[in-house]
């Protein structure tokens, strides 16, 4: 699912069409709408951790910069065996001097952030299933200031709906992380 797609779907559920179908246009809903997805789909990460692997060239320094979107690091792989001879720290890769491996970092990652200026053809970094739950997490919160309409009614079909999708487990076990969840 897309922002844009997510947006225009959220306005459905807030009813904010108008008798002939078209869209009402409200600056105070389109002004909050990407901040709350951003939330929303933090949310959805942490509930449903977003895996990805990278390869990593260590520096030679000694301490080598994770990538930004590096949540936690699940394993360090150097040449296809797990390691544990690359500890990190302070999301730093450290190692002896002037070593400059090849590393594979199985991580859960951080989604890209959603500000004001992220187009509406940004494709949403969690399943499906999870994007179409922060759909009523937004709609919450665009009632939540509202003193006629209750957004709780939208907030609770959140919390049944995310804590009906299976969470990722054995992510921190001994086991790895699937070839099929590389993506992106």
């Amino acid at each position: 699912m897309t922002l844009g797609e997510g947006k225009k779907r959220v306005l459905m559920l807030l009813d904010e069409y108008s008798a002939g179908g078209a869209v009402t246009v409200d600056e105070d809903i389109d002004a909050k709408m990407n901040g709350f997805f951003d939330a929303a789909q933090r949310d959805m990460a942490a509930w449903q951790p977003i895996l990805r692997c990278k390869e990593l060239v260590l520096d030679g320094t000694g301490r080598t910069e994770l990538p930004d979107d590096v949540g936690r690091v699940l394993q360090i792989r150097k040449n296809g065996l797990r390691t544990a001879a690359y500890p990190v720290y302070d999301r730093k890769v450290f190692s002896e001097s002037g070593d400059t491996s090849v590393l594979t970092l199985e991580y859960t990652a951080l989604p890209v952030p959603i500000g004001p200026d992220t187009p509406d053809d940004y494709e949403f970094e969690v399943g499906e299933d999870a994007a179409a739950c922060m759909l009523l997490f937004v709609a919450a919160q665009q009632l939540l200031p509202d003193l006629v309409v209750d957004y709780g009614a939208f907030y609770n079909m959140y919390l049944q709906l995310r804590a009906a999708l299976p969470r990722a487990t054995g992510l921190f076990g001994s086991g790895s992380v699937r070839q099929a969840l590389y993506g992106r």
